[in-house]
């Protein structure tokens, strides 16, 4: 009988491994006899020839493969592009540069090499096959017929060329279900001033999958940053990934056209790196979604839903949708009259302080904020260190550090510490930033208003101060005393026996209690600052200890609530667990879903099983909120009851 046994592995570093055995080949052993060589000298031959051999595969055996992964696009819409080395592991990376009409993104390399080993009736066969992988991102930027052209590729010193590939690239275009677009904070700006380009999506379906392209942002005339989103609990958020980074988007409701539509709008700070004008290309966007019949709910409040649930029937269809383009007049900062010291600052900046307190002794701290609003974008807007600005340092010490500026709305606040050098300091003089104003055309500086201040004296304290007496004037202060020291006066009377010590004191109920009253308050004024400490140093550990009694108090408290009608119970319900799963994973609730829960509860470890369970509470409590329950009472313990049981669960397990 025979037997045979099969082994495979795959090979995934740069090692080479292509199996060939190391002796010289029969004819080559016979040439070397025939030529007289020693035997020890052929061997030597034999090695060196067969090291050579297995350090590179013949270029016969070598193929180069160029697949994509469509060849009809839209402008702006990516799509991915391999390159297969068949028959070597190591290659050098192709240069696909110069493919005109295209946006290039290399994603890396991989190494698909392979290994398998057969065994049959003892006799080991090995195989050995060797493979590298280029994998790139294409973006077209114009329609018509492009052509990702043939390149060089270096393998093992061979030069081969990749097959060149024509894709044909149609114009997108807009749906009466889906439109995009772009605005900008303003049409004219200088360089370095930020502008905020705003994008909004409008959509009337559902999507399965989407993907952003913006161009503007590979054209390499701007620096481009994400402005910090204040996150409102009542509203629903989405992360949009774009430009090898990520957007938060809002969702929200809104009118084009005289049409209704959901929204998810996001914003961007593009900052101009040179003058001239620029074309803001149109941005892209490209999603799937089902061309079947929608079941009827709200699909204001549901969307992007990851489980569909059998209400989507027919099958999915792609949508390629162009947002208007714009354009933008960028001019130089003038020279003349540029003050020495100047940041950088551009637009129409405006500068506030206020400090606290405003009556203090020499030396102790005043908190002062100083306030800058106008700009359109105050993400890269700093304050110059106060410690350069002489009328603060001539009364004030100035710790070298500043804190970083926050983000309120339109303005940016800094907090400084300044302490004051003397009694004579009547005031916190202004503070003063040099900017270009783009209404004015010219060159200013912002001051502050000063802000008063009382500054004492710093006293030194004495003994007598401590002791709370008033000294004498002349004369004896022990027979000036009525009621002072005894040994100033005379008489039996006053030698009357004062017990004292711990005996006399314990000896009573009241002096038991002041013995022991102190060390029980100090242990327990200790105990306070310990737990403060530990909650203010790890405030989200603090957070997520305390999830789930909150979880089960507010349970409680919404099982007893009977006149809630289906919607309202179940919006508390999901709401609830959002926010007992924020609080465990460490972010907020809010924008929760059940798929993200899902992949945070895999990351961090937890058990498939019970990650599950929680997934399907979280689903069914989305599914009652979103798509409607008309479930009796025990329905609604029994829900629950289910997001008791897995929190109780999770609780245990992070």
């Amino acid at each position: 009988m025979t037997k045979a046994i099969q082994m495979t592995r795959s090979i995934n570093d740069t090692k080479r491994a292509d199996g060939r055995r190391g002796f010289l080949p029969g004819t080559a052993q016979a040439r070397a006899r025939a030529a007289g060589l020693p035997a020890v000298r052929i061997g030597i031959v034999a090695f060196l020839l067969a090291v050579s051999l297995a350090g590179a595969a013949p270029a016969s055996d070598v193929r180069v493969i160029t697949n994509v992964e469509s060849r009809d696009v839209y402008v702006g819409e990516s799509f991915l592009m391999q390159i297969t080395i068949d028959g070597s592991s190591e290659a050098s990376e192709p240069d696909f540069s110069a493919a005109d009409g295209f946006i290039v993104e290399y994603l890396g390399g991989s190494n698909n090499s392979s290994e398998s080993i057969s065994i049959i009736n003892g006799r080991v066969q090995r195989q050995v096959h060797k493979g590298f992988v280029f994998t790139y991102k294409l973006t077209p930027q114009r329609q018509g017929r492009l052509l990702i052209p043939a390149v060089d590729i270096d393998v093992g010193g061979t030069v081969f060329k990749s097959d060149p590939v024509a894709i044909s690239v149609k114009k997108p275009e807009e749906s009466e279900d889906f439109k995009l677009r772009i605005a900008l904070s303003r049409e004219t700006c200088y360089v370095g001033e930020p502008v905020v380009l705003s994008v909004v999506w409008y959509l009337r379906r559902d999507v399965e999958s989407f993907n952003f392209t913006a161009p503007v942002l590979d054209t390499g005339a701007f620096d481009f940053e994400v402005p910090e989103v204040k996150i409102d609990p009542a509203k629903k958020y989405f992360r949009i990934p774009i430009a090898n980074g990520e957007v938060i988007a809002e969702k929200g409701e809104g009118m084009l056209d005289g049409e209704s539509f959901v929204t998810l709008t996001f914003r961007l700070a593009l900052i101009p790196r040179k003058a001239g004008r620029f074309d803001i290309p149109e941005f892209i966007v490209a999603c799937e979604s089902g061309t079947g019949i929608r079941s009827q709910r709200d699909f204001f409040n549901d969307f992007f839903s990851d489980n569909y649930n059998g209400r989507w029937r027919g099958t999915l269809k792609k949508f390629v949708v162009p947002s208007n383009a714009l354009s933008l007049a960028v001019k130089n900062l003038p020279v003349e009259g540029r003050p020495e010291g100047f940041a950088g600052h551009v637009g129409e900046l405006r500068i506030s302080a206020k400090a606290e307190p405003v009556e203090v002794n020499v030396g102790d701290p005043i908190t002062l904020s100083i306030t800058l609003e106008g700009p359109d974008y105050l993400g890269k807007v700093e304050l110059p260190p106060l410690s350069e600005q002489e009328s603060i340092t001539e009364n004030f010490k100035v710790p070298d550090d500043m804190a970083d500026g926050r983000i309120e709305g339109r303005k940016k606040i800094f907090t400084q510490t300044l302490r004051a050098k003397s009694a004579d300091v009547t005031a916190i003089p202004p503070i003063r930033i040099s900017y270009f104003d783009t209404q004015k055309g010219k060159y200013v500086i912002a001051s502050s208003e000063p802000i008063p201040l009382t500054v004492h004296a710093t006293r030194v304290v004495t003994a007598v101060d401590a002791e709370g007496i008033t000294p004498a004037s002349t004369g004896s202060p022990l027979e000036k005393w009525k009621e002072g020291i005894a040994y100033n006066y005379e008489g039996p009377h006053l030698l009357v026996s004062r017990e004292t010590g711990m005996d006399a004191a314990a000896s009573g109920r009241g002096g038991l209690i002041l013995l022991v009253l102190p060390p029980l308050v100090f242990a327990g004024a200790a105990a306070a600052r310990t737990a403060a400490r530990r909650r203010s140093s790890d405030p989200a550990g603090a957070r997520a200890r305390g999830a789930l009694k909150r979880l089960e108090k507010s349970v409680h408290a919404l099982s007893g609530k009977k006149g809630l009608s289906e919607k309202e119970f179940s919006q508390e319900a999901l709401e609830l667990l959002k926010g007992y799963m924020g609080d465990r994973l460490g972010r907020s609730g809010a924008s929760l879903t059940a798929a993200e829960a899902g992949v945070m509860l895999k990351n961090a470890g937890v058990e498939p099983d019970l990650a599950g369970l929680v997934r399907e509470v979280f689903e069914t409590c989305e599914m009652w909120a979103y798509a409607g329950h008309t479930g009796a009472g025990d329905s609604r313990e029994k829900l629950l009851s289910g997001i008791r049981e897995a929190a109780r669960k999770l609780d245990k397990r992070i």
